[in-house]
């Protein structure tokens, strides 16, 4: 075959010939490179546009949230997905049922732990199965179905309106002319029991259920026997007495034998009102439904609030309002007797956003997590959330506990590392301290009031400088603040955890306050003991495994200078570690190395403060 170019091959330089002598594997092998350097690219690429978006593909409900923001996906999913239908449900005893209406059983979904839900679709896990996952979500597999939450109000409302019909009081055995009567037992609804099992039937979201209420079978004590020789005269039964509240459609009764026990001898004036304010604040245990805050969202770019949970008015019953009916109605020998519930309004009120102040940036803190096992990330988040859109009003006290609940694996924990003792250990919750102490740099950077706070056992390497963690302990040990500022705040917690930074952000009215933080200054640093080396039958001869780090103790100050309106103020917190001594696992017959007696250090002299005490740690 004659060659097709206008001058011979061998005339080429040795480069030139080289290129054009390359076969298709050549070829091959370059477009496969080029291909690989464009994939990471690109991946590269995807990871970065998603740095604070959810994953291409994941859906809410049918919906396309992928490459959104949390925020853009939940103004979309609230503009367009509605609640999901209630299942028809009834209650029902003995042979009775009574169907729920539709105003009484009002469906609400969880778009916010939905949207957080699809946030962390491709954002768990290794970077293979975040990979995976991703892909995963552009195939359409990560649908995510929104939890439904109900109006407790209207339900325990409606079991009220059952329970009032079911229940009926006792009689003590009795002696009607010639004729004995036999005592005969009351019945009482158990309301809290047959709410909590609603709620659950409800949650299953069957298409009809029946929910059988609960009761509490009252045995009244039969009566002392009287001397054969002595005649028995009793008052006449005071006729029963009816409290009734139109307004949440509520009944209840005094029967006769009840109205004997708060009046013995059957006469008003000698009304046992001690007696009859126990029984109605028992009541007012079953009727009472506490309000519900609102959640609010800040966008610093508009200045605009938005309304992430809606706030719910509450009631309580007024004892002492209907104490004084019921005594009034008993002096006039009357059977309908008022039954005062009144409004418990919410803290946080949904429709009085314009007044709260809430237009900037307040304070802000801010730590760090990178490098943190999948299960202390997984913790970090779910704490978080527990926080979003919480507002603290003027004048009020935050307390991390109550917003974080129960750091337990019902509470959506998981296992990781926490301080137990003196030891650190595997158990439920490990990194909430790591929200915790985030909460406190930004409440102690805004110069709030800190109410209540304890550092960790010892110094833990995630919060970096010793002196400005907070750790807490579920239920004793809290990190509280007081909200000085004179206007509602707002709390928004960051949490990227492709940087393994997270942030909280407090957006209210800032104060004409400047705050000076002095750097941590550490003084009676000590020395911890030599490493402890633990035999463990599960290793490998040879093998060693370091479960503990040493830490140095110590005392560590700072001091805060507030500056406002001309008034100058220091306060100071004072953080004892104490040291912590490595610690490793070996196989047997290994050989335990000696380590020299440790000396303390001098003592360096303190200048900077913070408060505070050592205290257990819900997690390193």
């Amino acid at each position: 075959m004659q060659s097709t170019l206008p001058f011979p091959r061998t005339t080429l330089p040795p480069q030139m010939r080289r290129r054009l002598e390359r076969s298709p594997v050549d070829f091959a092998v370059i477009f496969l490179v080029l291909l690989l350097l464009a994939t990471v690219g690109g991946f590269i690429g995807w990871q970065f546009w998603h740095l604070n978006r959810i994953y291409g593909g994941v859906q809410v409900a049918g919906m396309e949230v992928g490459g959104m923001t949390r925020a853009a996906a939940l103004r979309t999913l609230a503009d367009h997905v509605e609640a999901y239908p209630a299942p028809a449900v009834s209650l029902y005893y003995q042979d009775q049922q009574w169907p729920l209406a539709s105003d009484q059983v009002v469906a609400q979904a969880d778009l916010l732990g939905a949207v957080n839900q699809a946030y962390l679709v491709g954002r768990q896990g290794g970077w293979l199965q975040r990979a995976v996952a991703q892909m995963g979500a552009l195939f359409g597999r990560d649908d995510i179905r929104p939890t439904t939450t109900f109006d407790t109000t209207r339900l325990q409302a409606a079991v009220n309106a059952v329970a009032a019909q079911v229940r009926h009081p006792g009689q003590a055995a009795r002696q009607l002319g010639d004729v004995a009567l036999p005592a005969v037992p009351g019945v009482e609804v158990d309301v809290t029991g047959t709410l909590n099992q609603l709620l659950t039937t409800l949650q299953e979201n069957p298409t009809t259920a029946l929910v059988r209420l609960p009761l509490a079978t009252v045995d009244l004590p039969a009566p002392a026997a009287a001397p054969a020789t002595q005649t028995i005269s009793l008052a006449p039964l005071p006729a029963p007495v009816q409290l009734r509240d139109d307004r949440y459609g509520l009944q209840l009764a005094l029967d006769p034998v009840l109205l004997r026990q708060f009046m013995p001898n059957g006469d008003p004036l000698q009304l046992d009102e001690a007696a009859l304010r126990q029984k109605l604040t028992a009541w007012a245990q079953q009727l009472d439904i506490a309000p519900q805050d609102a959640r609010l969202r800040f966008n610093p770019n508009t200045g605009g609030v938005t309304v992430l949970q809606q706030s719910q008015m509450g009631r309580r019953l007024d004892v002492e309002a209907t104490l004084a009916s019921v005594r009034e109605t008993l002096a006039a020998y009357g059977t309908q007797a008022r039954l005062v519930m009144v409004e418990a309004p919410p803290a946080v009120d949904m429709n009085r956003i314009a007044e709260m102040g809430i237009r900037e940036l307040v304070a802000s803190g801010v730590s760090y997590f990178k490098g943190s096992s999948a299960a202390r990330v997984r913790n970090i988040v779910v704490a978080a959330e527990k926080f979003e859109g919480l507002v603290v009003p003027p004048g009020e006290i935050f307390s991390f506990n109550q917003g974080v609940e129960d750091v337990s694996a019902a509470n959506g924990f998981e296992d990781s590392l926490i301080i137990w003792g003196d030891q650190t250990a595997t158990g439920v919750g490990g990194g909430v301290c790591q929200v915790s102490t985030t909460l406190f740099r930004a409440a102690y950077n805004g110069g709030l009031q800190i109410v209540e706070r304890y550092n960790h056992g010892y110094v833990v390497g995630w919060y970096g400088e010793p002196g400005m963690d907070a750790t807490i302990f579920t239920p004793s040990v809290d990190f509280r603040f007081r909200n000085d500022t004179g206007a509602y705040l707002l709390i928004d917690p960051v949490v990227d955890m492709d940087n393994g930074v997270m942030a909280f952000n407090f957006y209210g009215t800032k104060p004409n306050r400047d705050v000076t933080i002095s750097e941590p200054v550490q003084s009676e640093v000590k020395v911890p003991e030599p490493p402890e080396y633990r035999v463990d039958e599960s290793l490998a001869p040879g093998q060693q495994k370091q479960v503990e780090w040493e830490q140095k103790g110590m005392t560590v100050t700072v001091t805060r200078t507030i500056v406002e309106n001309g008034t100058t103020r220091t306060d100071t917190i004072v953080s004892r570690y104490q040291p912590w001594r490595a610690v490793y696992l070996v196989a047997p017959g290994t050989e335990i190395p000696t380590a020299p007696t440790p000396t303390e250090t001098a003592t360096l002299t303190a200048t900077n403060v913070i408060s505070g005490a050592g205290a257990p740690a819900e997690g390193p």
